[in-house]
């Protein structure tokens, strides 16, 4: 039975507002106690520990989505699938705990740093309850959603209370890995609902190959998405390194919402590419407009308003990384398309093998720019690297699957968005040239921009925005009239 795409769509919605407004409330309170060299080794050691991570993982959590989507609806087939996979994942698992341990104690706990390291290590542990690709690929977005705000609520509880100077930068570390932890633990407890282990006739030999392929690609993406923290350890300080993980993370935030409706496409993507091709095709291009009309004007707004948003959100201290955070905006441009039209479409259309040599080519290019330009201008050098390596994967994917996957999408939205943008652009300019305070310039720039978007679009008709208000207003009418009965 497949599940509604709008009750998916509006859980995924919750999900994703929770995925930035915790991690929003987390960072505008850890930058004023922790300090950019506090948030710099926190962000340094859980860099490190993302490798090792990505190598227990496996690529089941791509995989796993995929190849539960196309048994959903049979029974047998998940149980078998899942006790498959799940063995895989113990084994991958304890060969990335036993790599690490050996890592760290070879270096002497990266300058005595054992405990900051061993708290963020305790992740690597969680992943052997890690199943969270069996809730995404049977479309289980209810309890993902449920279950991730129950966590972050008592996460950010916990962090208020234990965290209070700057000396207490392990104890952050800590609860951040046990909130991973946290979300796998609920994750099995309600597995049993779902899914049982079946060992009958079991064959986990099968998954073996296209696992080890995409472990390599997600391995080299993880290269060139991760490299520029670790270079800058190397060769920067920890204050550099908290600038740009600040300004990574900012941009993360945004990219968060513009995939906060097209994140749950994958398994509906593969799918309908299985038994009804053009769906699949209606499916690829709606998600194409959805971004139209997101992502342009996020990265343009985010852009203008940089310098004043780091100030405000994480103190005077965080000021450089106003410059960072604006060299880091084509990334949402770069990354939101690439989600959908890259990243989601290979593996949806079983393209997935031209992902690993983007990859490598990316990763290539971007440790080679990393090594020239981040002795001369520290975490903006790494920035630079990390759009132009973004860039260059991306483009050869999409060349590449516009050649496989013969699809054609609505350029007229793209066209309008790109319009709209300036004109708002213009409107956001104006009003930053009121002598104002910060945080009014800023509320004010953030909502007449926002509404200068919204009432072009209108004006123009773009079928995606008045959809969206069509469903809002009918939800709110049908409320009303729900409410009216009550009484």
């Amino acid at each position: 039975m497949q599940k509604s795409l709008l009750k998916n769509s509006i859980f995924n919605i919750i999900y994703t507002v929770s995925n930035i407004l915790f991690p929003f409330i987390t960072s505008i309170y850890i930058s004023r106690i922790l300090l950019p060299a506090g948030v710099g080794k926190v962000a340094g050691a859980q860099n490190l520990v993302s490798y090792f991570v990505t190598l227990a993982a496996l690529g089941l959590p791509t995989y796993g989505v995929r190849e539960f989507a196309k048994v959903r609806e049979d029974k047998g087939k998940n149980n078998s699938l899942f006790t498959e996979l799940f063995i895989i994942n113990v084994i991958s698992t304890t060969v990335a705990l036993i790599a690490f341990v050996a890592f760290l104690i070879c270096n002497n706990g990266f300058n005595n740093e054992w405990a900051l390291y061993a708290s963020c290590g305790i992740a690597i542990f969680f992943n052997y309850l890690n199943i969270d690709w069996v809730y995404q690929g049977l479309e289980e977005y209810g309890y993902i959603t449920v279950r991730s705000v129950v966590i972050k609520i008592i996460s950010l509880v916990l962090l208020f209370v234990f965290v209070r100077t700057k000396s207490d930068y392990v104890v952050y570390a800590l609860l951040t890995s046990l909130a991973l932890g946290g979300n796998y633990v609920f994750n099995v407890i309600h597995a049993k609902k779902i899914v049982h282990f079946s060992f009958d006739n079991l064959d986990a030999k099968r998954h073996i190959k296209p696992l080890v392929y995409i472990a390599g690609i997600i391995f080299m993406s993880t290269i060139y998405n991760k490299v520029d923290v670790t270079m800058l350890n190397m060769l920067s300080t920890d204050e550099s390194v908290g600038f740009y993980s600040y300004g990574q993370k900012t941009v993360n935030i945004v990219l968060t919402m513009c995939s906060a409706v097209t994140a749950i496409f994958l398994p509906r993507l593969s799918f309908y590419y299985e038994k009804e091709r053009k769906n699949f095709y209606t499916l690829l291009d709606k998600g194409f407009q959805v971004l139209c009309l997101a992502v342009v004007p996020l990265a343009m707004g985010l852009f203008l308003i940089a310098d004043q948003a780091v100030v405000l959100l994480y103190g005077e201290e965080f000021a450089p990384a106003g410059l960072t955070l604006q060299l880091l905006c084509p990334l949402i441009i770069i990354k939101g398309f690439g989600d959908l039209l890259c990243y989601q479409l290979a593996y949806s259309s079983k393209n997935e093998k031209i992902l690993l040599p983007a990859a490598t080519i990316a990763s290539v290019v971007n440790i080679i720019i990393n090594a020239i330009l981040i002795p001369l201008y520290a975490q903006n050098g790494a920035v630079i690297a990390s759009v132009i390596s973004e860039f260059i994967t991306n483009m050869i994917q999409f060349l590449y699957l516009k050649r496989k996957v013969n699809y054609n999408l609505d350029k007229k939205a793209l066209i309008w968005s790109v319009i709209s943008t300036m004109v708002m652009a213009i409107g956001v300019w104006s009003i930053m040239q009121l002598r104002i305070s910060l945080i009014a310039s800023v509320i004010l720039e953030v909502a007449g921009g926002g509404l200068c978007y919204i009432l072009i679009n209108i004006l123009v008709k773009n079928r995606v925005m008045l959809d969206m208000l069509h469903k809002v207003g009918g939800k709110l009418r049908k409320g009303k009239m729900l409410d009216s009965r009550v009484r």
